[in-house]
């Protein structure tokens, strides 16, 4: 059985000028311990249109308990109207980094630390 660690990786696409603004401030703010910006080439439909555009991938490490207030900040520095936000559970990594992650962002879950 996989056992939680009390983390959460979010993903979010944006306009390549936006990524390092929404990445810097959520660090400085220790919102995050991390993100990295990956180029992704995005195809989707909006507003009846095929779209084809260059974006940026964020990859956040954060807690459980930060997400929905990460979810808040990315809404308000993002420019899109439905920018894309997905959290996914981490069940498992090196448990140094886990209890970095955990320190980084003030998490009171003692059980991460290494």
């Amino acid at each position: 059985m996989t056992k939680k660690s009390g983390l959460v990786v979010i993903l979010s696409t944006t306009a390549p000028e936006e990524a390092p603004v929404i990445a810097e401030k959520l660090v400085a703010e220790h919102l995050v311990a991390c993100v990295n910006i990956l180029p992704v080439r995005s195809i989707y439909r909006w507003q009846e249109k095929t779209c084809d555009d260059e974006e940026q991938l964020l990859i956040m490490k954060t807690t459980e308990e930060n997400a929905g207030t990460v979810t808040t900040a990315i809404k308000k520095l993002h420019s899109y109207v439905v920018p894309e936000i997905i959290v996914l559970p981490v069940t498992g990594g090196y448990p140094p980094y886990l209890g970095w992650v955990a320190r980084e962002t003030g998490s009171r879950n003692q059980g991460l630390q290494a």
